[in-house]
């Protein structure tokens, strides 16, 4: 019995004896999270500066159709005092709409010549989906601009044409504002006498440049529709304000040439008395 004993115990000892060399000659490989991996180097995050209060603008609903219309003003050279007053006015609506100052919306309407007029449409297409009176009416208001003046250029058009097409404006829509501007720019231009043209800007007849200015501009700014009011939208531009705008801006030219004459006789008289 302790032979068997021993014999036993023996072979117990050789078998930790041979594991143990097993173990000296292939020691167990460490797992990979026990071995230090090298970092990758972290680049510091470049911290986004804020968009400045000109750049929010730019890409408002308000400051996209300011692009448009400075687009529009820039597609001929010529400006006359109506068109002035038009967008000088809508820029005070939306001045007065929003937190942003009107030399803010100036600014931005003056660097606007050079613009993609069917870029800025797009981007004033996504403003207003589902807005077609609101659409509709901007269209509007730009062939106001463009024949303010008494002349619709091919370039005015084509920039109208432009973003009529891609705010998807009714065939019917545009070509009864089309028809109608093109109608009344050729009607026979009544002719104005002086003293009618003061009465029609309420002047006396000793009238100043200053005071000539000033009454134009009042009277305008009350005629002028804001066309972000809801009860405009429905209200054609010519029906109810496109003559009254015609007349006021006829009796100005009327008068201003006479203004100016007496400005020039006046330093000549001072000159003859020096």
């Amino acid at each position: 019995m302790e032979l068997v004993l021993f014999i036993i115990a023996a072979g117990i000892i050789f078998y930790l004896y041979k594991t143990f060399q097993v173990y000296l000659s292939n020691p167990i490989a460490p797992n990979d999270r026990d071995v230090l991996q090298p970092q990758p180097r972290t680049q510091p995050r470049q911290e986004l500066a804020p968009p400045t209060p000109k750049e929010r603008l730019r890409n408002s609903e308000y400051g996209i159709l300011t692009r448009i219309l400075g687009r529009l003003s820039h597609a001929d050279s010529n400006s006359c005092p109506l068109e002035e007053r038009l967008v000088r006015g809508l820029i005070h609506d939306m001045s007065s709409d929003t937190d942003y100052p009107e030399t803010l919306f100036l600014e931005i309407y003056k660097e606007s010549g050079g613009e993609d007029i069917q870029q800025l449409a797009n981007l004033f297409a996504a403003e207003t989906i589902a807005q077609y009176k609101k659409r509709l009416k901007i269209v509007e208001f730009m062939f106001a601009l463009s024949y303010a003046d008494g002349d619709f250029s091919k370039d005015e058009e084509e920039c109208i044409i432009d973003v009529a097409a891609i705010l998807e404006i009714e065939n019917d829509d545009f070509n009864k504002l089309y028809d109608e501007f093109a109608a009344i720019n050729k009607e026979q231009k009544v002719s104005m006498d002086a003293d009618s043209a003061r009465k029609i800007l309420r002047l006396e007849s000793s009238f100043t440049k200053e005071e000539l200015d000033k009454k134009y501009d009042e009277l305008v700014n009350d005629k002028r529709q804001n066309i972000f009011d809801p009860k405009n939208l429905a209200r054609p531009y010519n029906e109810f304000v496109g003559e009254d705008l015609r007349s006021l801006s006829m009796a100005y030219a009327v008068l201003l040439p006479l203004v100016s004459k007496k400005s020039i006789n006046s330093e000549s008289n001072e000159t003859k008395i020096l």
